[in-house]
């Protein structure tokens, strides 16, 4: 139908479209009266495309809704980077306006009010993350962990990373976080238990891997094809063997210098101190200087050891 009234055969002179010319009207007039008739038949057109509303429609409107969230997304991450929080929230809302359930912008929405000190604030906008479809549930675990934390409600706190543990989140930085609230709180065994967690983390070369496919996860959330092959690859096992021999050699040159390896044997060994375990903290203390000999906290561990040990 369209295509007739686009159309005009090659071989009607003026004669030909005389015939077609309604009785009374001039050529000029005949043609405008062509045109709008046409564009009218286009407008109808698109109404009842719209008013029908096919999936294609609802799919290449999604897209663009999709595309234009992402981009204020982007522009807050680059301003909560740049700790300019005011703006980050501007841009974040803007997102939200577009997509209300852009679960990313949402959670990093709530970390740049965190940031400004409105607590309350934050707190609200993760438990409404929670409440919706996400891939991101260990990242709002964790940063309402981190909330609690901030306000000491050490026990509320240590809920959330629990729940966090399994997710698609770091691992080693919960259990981290974990065995620093128990050791805060007195639970020694439990502390111990996850700072031991954290050091086979982070002495399991796959690790850093495994993290780039579990920040992948937020990344792809909306996108149907390469979600699932991230899923996939994080859930099988992955072993040292997988990495390139390069790689694998680079990664465990780096883990002998890693301060935040020093870090954690410097934990276990004031856990296994106050567990009575001398022996064992003295070790521990000993391998956190190996890995970072300007280690000041566990030098003076080792040292106060040491002396208990000579009398």
């Amino acid at each position: 139908m369209f295509y007739l009234f686009f159309t005009i055969p090659a071989d009607r002179g003026q004669e030909g479209f005389k015939k077609q010319r309604p009785k009374g009207l001039s050529r000029n007039q005949a043609i405008f009266t062509w045109v709008l008739l046409l564009l009218w038949l286009i407008l109808m057109s698109f109404g009842i495309i719209s008013t029908i509303n096919p999936e294609w429609l609802k799919n290449l409107s999604y897209i663009g809704v999709k595309v234009e969230s992402r981009d204020y997304k982007n522009y807050g991450d680059s301003f909560l980077n740049q700790r300019n929080y005011k703006q980050a929230i501007i841009q974040y809302k803007q997102a939200l306006k577009i997509k209300p359930d852009y679960v990313g912008a949402l959670i990093n929405l709530a970390v740049a009010y965190i940031h400004l000190g409105d607590e309350k604030q934050a707190a609200q906008m993760l438990m409404n993350a929670l409440q919706m479809q996400t891939s991101q549930k260990g990242v709002i675990y964790y940063n309402l962990g981190e909330l609690l934390e901030k306000q000491e409600k050490w026990d509320e706190a240590i809920k959330y990373y629990e729940k966090a543990i399994g997710s698609e989140f770091e691992q080693g930085l919960i259990y981290r976080k974990l065995g620093t609230l128990y050791l805060a709180i007195g639970q020694y065994e439990k502390a111990k238990k996850a700072f031991e967690m954290t050091l086979a983390d982070q002495l399991d070369p796959c690790t850093s891997y495994k993290n780039m496919l579990r920040k992948s996860i937020a990344v792809f959330e909306n996108d149907t094809i390469n979600l699932p092959i991230i899923k996939e690859q994080l859930a099988r096992d992955i072993h040292p063997e997988d990495l390139a021999s390069y790689d694998l050699e680079i990664i465990r040159l780096l883990q002998k210098s890693d301060p935040e390896i020093a870090k954690t044997h410097n934990h276990l060994g004031l856990i296994y101190a106050r567990l009575g375990d001398v022996n064992k903290a003295i070790e521990h203390f000993q391998k956190s200087l190996q890995i970072w000999p300007g280690n000041l906290d566990a030098r003076k561990n080792l040292q106060l050891l040491q002396r208990i040990q000579e009398k």
